[in-house]
């Protein structure tokens, strides 16, 4: 999927205590995320990449992505809860042991495609490279 036109959100690092990590303000500026909304998690079968999304059903409609599961950003936050089922997809593309635990980094990237379902990309950086098409 490296042919699409990439748009770097910004990164932030995993929280070892709490699996958590702060959304860059773009992309709640954007309104990609918002306070205390619910984010939903997929998986674009294509290339592996992780779709989070404040809208459920261009996820679920999608036929090229697969619903993971959805997390919840309190009121006054944009601290995002990585849900295990995304840090389990991560393990299996990684080929197996903790493929992002705290400390990690995650970026966050967004296309016009995407933008217009309200999408973005939560990758980490081991898996930048192959998705963007770009290095981290």
């Amino acid at each position: 999927m490296a042919t699409d036109s990439y748009d770097r959100l910004g990164g932030a690092s995993v929280s070892a205590n709490t699996r958590e990590l702060p959304v860059p303000q773009k992309a709640v500026n954007i309104e990609l995320v918002k306070q205390g909304g619910e984010v939903y998690w997929g998986v674009r079968e294509a290339d592996d990449a992780v779709v989070a999304s404040q809208l459920y059903d261009p996820i679920q409609d999608d036929p090229g992505v697969r619903f993971l599961t959805s997390t919840v950003i309190d009121d006054d936050s944009r601290q995002l809860p990585v849900p295990d089922a995304v840090s389990d997809h991560w393990d299996q593309v990684a080929g197996g042991g903790t493929a992002v635990s705290g400390g990690d980094r995650l970026e966050f990237v967004t296309s016009d495609e995407l933008a217009d379902d309200e999408q973005m990309l939560v990758l980490p950086e081991w898996q930048v490279e192959d998705v963007l098409g770009e290095e981290a």
